[in-house]
């Protein structure tokens, strides 16, 4: 989940692709995958940036959030969902949630007095003010005292050790478990940890309390519970939460007890053994990466040394997941300069991959004109590279289930070095020279376009659309995506020729590069405001004629997919005096999950008319020019179903 604070950059997309991965990973594992991500809308900082600029904050969100759900697109990441905490569905579920865990007792009203970190939107220890200013943080605090509702964080010390100790796996790397171990007990000592505040009267910009609307719901208990709120049906609890070091105390801390008081029964004892059936309901593993560097400062917006989307993305986007998972050790922090991010891509992905792929291709074409022969001699360097490639999937995938990927890449490209240096001994071209040696060269071809095969389904997960690229060279037919890992035999037959060897990737002119990256960070930080692509007014009509439109407003309680349509959804909508059947051509714009519980604005007197054999009766009001998706018209969330608009 991203704070909509700003467009995203290097660490944004680091994170996703991270998950993105994993997700394709697992996929190819054989398992169901919900991959959820979004942004997170609420807080000050946003409520201030919108009163900067003179708007509403809903106007900031709408005008930011859609950044990353775009870019997200255009990168092809394969997202299953895109929350925003500003959706009726999450709101509903944090409002429902604040009313039960208060109902336990474990919410209560006091005052506070103390730091509050502007920067983490938290009130902070004397501790936390410490790393705050190690990071260069320590201007973003301030003294607040304000009423304000408490989670009792504090009561749940003991089940929070007891799941540190008992279950490991919940944060990984094992050094960041310690971290989160110190802050709750020091040194093992307890009774250090502090009750939360959830809630600011200071602020007006969030979820408000129920049955106490001066009060909203404060940042990490509205943003934790999105991670819920979104989650499909069948998939809670999450096998992995991934996040980035700096929010690690929030989502092993906080999210685990907030967690705990929801499933927590009558009789549990907080003092006691913690239940196994609640660590049922908890995240298995919280995977928390480090942050990368420009030399050793952290990659911020805050600090100006922003690596954005288009200056990292200018050698593809397959490249820089490669770089990202080959370079960074999960937990611990990397440098990132262009320099070396250009020198990995040249040496793997060029000379090496690309390289690979590119003789051996052409290899078979000149010597068995594409045909791809089986093993025929042995000797001792073909036996070596034999067991190398055969060996290969299970130390590769041993690597990823440890989240050690940039191991897992290091093996995979290890097998492809050990390739270059059998071609480097066993000579095809002088093979081809003498009929002698004949079976030989078949055993040196066949081993390589094995190698290569496996190589393509095994780095999938990382690079997507190169693999793609190869496996088609390969003369194989389908998605390579499609594989399964379980079904890798690197001693199968090809089953057909081979076809004429496409470019994996280019090799990068690093002078000129690094002239170009250069010319995208001088470019304004800000995109052109774009020329409107709308027709023109229509005709003036009179007022009479106007009136006679009947605009409602109406809440959408139910939403589905019109059968054998990408772009019609069939919708129940409350427009306060009946129910309507209405179905809306926003498809491509909008999922049902985000439509139910939504305000909208309805053409209430239009006669109905009937869309792919189901009678639609009203339209709902969108605003978009010729080339965008449709924005639904959004009333007041106190505008009530039947409301007129006028």
């Amino acid at each position: 989940m991203y704070y909509v604070n700003d467009r995203p950059h290097i660490g944004h997309i680091y994170t996703t692709i991270l998950v993105d991965v994993l997700a394709r990973h697992r996929r190819m594992l054989g398992d169901e995958v919900f991959f959820l991500t979004g942004t997170d809308e609420h807080g000050q900082k946003i409520e201030s940036a919108a009163a900067e600029r003179g708007i509403a904050p809903q106007q900031l969100v709408d005008e930011v959030a859609p950044n990353f759900e775009n870019l997200w697109k255009q990168m092809g990441l394969t997202q299953d969902y895109f929350v925003r905490t500003t959706h009726q569905i999450h709101k509903d579920l944090v409002q429902q949630r604040y009313t039960e865990l208060s109902a336990k007792g474990d919410i209560y009203k006091a005052e506070y007095e103390g730091l509050y970190s502007l920067s983490d939107e938290a009130f902070v220890t004397e501790t936390q003010v410490k790393e705050l200013q190690a990071q260069g943080l320590g201007h973003t605090l301030t003294t607040l005292k304000e009423e304000s509702y408490f989670f009792r964080l504090s009561a749940y010390e003991n089940w929070l050790i007891q799941l540190y100790e008992r279950y490991p796996e919940f944060v990984r790397p094992e050094f960041r478990l310690n971290e989160v171990k110190q802050f709750v007990a020091p040194n093992g000592e307890r009774g250090h940890l502090q009750d939360l505040s959830i809630s600011r009267t200071s602020i007006s910009w969030g979820i408000p309390i129920p049955g106490d609307e001066k009060h909203v719901v404060y940042v990490w208990f509205d943003a934790l519970l999105s991670y819920m709120s979104a989650c499909k049906e069948g998939f809670w609890p999450p096998q992995v939460q991934v996040i980035g070091k700096d929010i690690l105390r929030f989502h092993a801390i906080y999210w685990p007890a907030f967690l705990m008081s929801m499933f927590r029964q009558e009789g549990d004892d907080l003092h006691g053994e913690f239940p196994d059936r609640i660590r049922q309901q908890l995240p298995k593993t919280i995977l928390t990466h480090g942050w990368w560097l420009m030399g050793d400062t952290k990659i911020s917006k805050s600090l100006g040394n922003i690596v954005r989307p288009k200056e990292l993305l200018h050698f593809g986007v397959d490249a820089a997941r490669f770089f990202f998972l080959r370079e960074m050790q999960i937990g611990h922090d990397r440098s990132f300069t262009f320099e070396g991010y250009m020198e990995r891509l040249n040496a793997d992905l060029a000379n090496g991959l690309g390289n690979l792929a590119s003789r051996t291709i052409s290899m078979l074409h000149k010597y068995r004109s594409g045909e791809v022969p089986s093993p025929a001699a042995w000797d001792e360097a073909d036996k070596e590279i034999k067991e190398l490639i055969s060996g290969t999937p299970a130390d590769y995938l041993a690597k990823m289930e440890q989240n050690n990927y940039s191991g897992a890449l290091e093996c995979l490209w290890g097998t492809l070095r050990g390739l270059d240096g059998y071609i480097v001994k066993s000579e095809p071209w002088n093979l081809a020279k003498h009929e002698s040696n004949s079976a030989k060269l078949d055993t040196v071809l066949a081993q390589l376009y094995r190698a290569l095969r496996m190589t393509a389904v095994l780095a999938t997960p990382v690079m997507p659309k190169m693999c793609q690229l190869l496996w088609e060279s390969l003369g194989l037919e389908g998605k390579v995506e499609d594989e399964r890992f379980a079904d890798i035999d690197t001693q199968v037959p090809a089953p057909g020729p081979v076809r004429d060897a496409k470019q994996l990737f280019a090799r990068i002119d690093r002078e000129v590069a690094a002239k170009e990256i250069e010319v995208m960070q001088q470019a304004p930080s800000q995109p052109a405001k774009p020329k409107l692509d709308v027709p023109e007014i229509r005709e003036t009509t009179d007022y009479d004629t106007f009136w006679k439109t009947d605009l409602r407003v109406g809440k959408i309680l139910d939403a589905e997919r019109v059968p054998k349509s990408d772009k019609l959804i069939k919708m129940k909508v409350d427009i306060g005096l009946e129910l309507r059947t209405i179905v809306g051509g926003i498809g491509k714009a909008y999922e049902p999950e985000q439509l139910v519980g939504r305000s909208v604005v309805v053409v209430a007197n239009l006669a109905p008319r009937k869309l792919m054999g189901i009678e639609s009766h009203g339209m709902l009001l969108c605003a978009s020019d010729n080339a965008s998706k449709p924005y639904l018209i959004v009333p007041s969330d106190d505008a009530l179903p039947g409301f007129i608009v006028k």
